[in-house]
């Protein structure tokens, strides 16, 4: 549950990822200036609720949300040769920061929806024959979707996956 400081922190985000989605669209860009912005903007108020709040562990989990993230995509970068751009690498840490507010799992599940998002689509793109196995599909709305629907039903799904 949200609540205190880090609302504002997490209503930032939800700015960012927006705007974010929407020139990705457009553009297949995700632009450094707004992710920086968005970590510079929201980040802090979370910080300052961990610390207020008396939670000292949701910064760790933040610190190693953002690097969880920020290696695993720099491995994918590299491994898909292009299929990623320079974007979605700085894109990941700022997500794997805000989920891992909640915890690491959240950052796992978070990045897991987004990839599961983009398959579903894009297959369903090719099998309606509008997209082919080398059409781009800009991944910063995904990664975005998913990390917004681990926001709201994070704790729900984080309580399934654990079963498995």
């Amino acid at each position: 549950m949200i609540g205190g400081w880090a609302t504002i922190g997490f209503l930032v985000l939800i700015v960012v990822v927006t705007v974010l989605s929407i020139i990705d669209i457009r553009t297949h860009r995700l632009p450094r200036r707004i992710i920086y912005l968005g970590a510079g903007l929201g980040l802090p108020w979370l910080v300052i609720d961990a610390i207020l709040s008396d939670r000292p562990g949701r910064i760790l989990g933040m610190v190693l949300g953002a690097v969880g993230a920020g290696i695993a995509f720099v491995a994918i970068y590299i491994a898909a040769r292009g299929a990623f751009g320079d974007g979605d690498v700085r894109f990941a840490p700022l997500l794997g920061a805000y989920l891992g507010w909640y915890g690491i799992d959240h950052v796992v599940i978070g990045l897991f929806l987004g990839f599961a998002i983009a398959s579903t689509v894009g297959l369903a793109l090719m099998l309606g024959g509008r997209a082919s196995r080398r059409s781009e599909l800009p991944f910063g709305p995904f990664m975005a979707t998913g990390a917004l629907v681990v926001l709201v039903i994070g704790d729900r799904l984080s309580a399934s996956w654990s079963m498995w």
